[in-house]
């Protein structure tokens, strides 16, 4: 485990300093006071970025970019599905069992604060804590930093994370605390799994779809 750490400070290190920062934000105001804040900056153009930066933390994106794999190699595809798949179940059980009674935004504002709403965008009402599509991005681009010795990829996968995070803060579908919460689910469960796939001496794992077919050729 130490040395998966030290092989991705270039991702983790900055990490740590948004989560530093990102506790000091909560400790210091409130998720509304925090909400309002980020909800003032707005014009065209962050509109259209955000509607679609948060298509990187969809369920659709992880699955195609999970099936990839299979052409790459099974054990990338069975770390990056089981990262997923781990992180969604345990962001969904929390959703739906523990903190069902969270409001998102735009329930929790209803009828006390008018805030700005992208057009064109559906914005839900229940379950917000914690951030679904947060927790998938930081699922996905954590296990693809994982993956490479790059440094500058590590840091540019974290960045595709915190893009994802701030635009459902942005969207107004979810509060800062979702976000913060829904990358430390990712995070965590990508390293765990990845500790114990990387484990697994299965040469069967290092084969792909690719190989496969030269092979039946």
């Amino acid at each position: 485990m130490k040395a998966i750490l030290k092989n991705n400070l270039s991702f983790l290190v900055p990490y740590f300093l948004f989560l530093l920062i990102g506790a000091v934000v909560i400790f210091v105001n409130s998720k509304a006071e925090t909400h309002l804040s980020i909800n003032s900056f707005h014009n065209s153009f962050f509109d259209t970025v955000n509607t679609y930066t948060t298509y990187l933390g969809d369920g659709f994106t992880a699955a195609l970019l999970i099936l990839m794999m299979l052409a790459v190699k099974y054990r990338y595809f069975i770390i990056l599905a089981l990262s997923n798949v781990v992180s969604a179940l345990i962001a969904q059980a929390l959703k739906h069992f523990v903190f069902n009674d969270v409001v998102r935004p735009k329930k929790f504002f209803e009828g006390i604060q008018d805030l700005y709403f992208v057009p064109g965008i559906e914005n839900h009402m229940f379950n917000s804590f914690p951030s679904g599509h947060t927790t998938c991005a930081f699922a996905l681009y954590m296990s693809f930093a994982l993956l490479t010795k790059n440094r500058f990829y590590k840091l540019l996968f974290l960045m595709l994370g915190l893009l994802t995070g701030y635009s459902r803060i942005y969207l107004s579908q979810h509060f800062f605390e979702d976000v913060y919460a829904g990358s430390i689910i990712g995070v965590s469960t990508s390293i765990v799994v990845f500790y114990f796939v990387q484990k697994k001496n299965h040469p069967w794992m290092e084969n792909s779809l690719v190989n496969f077919f030269k092979n039946e050729r």
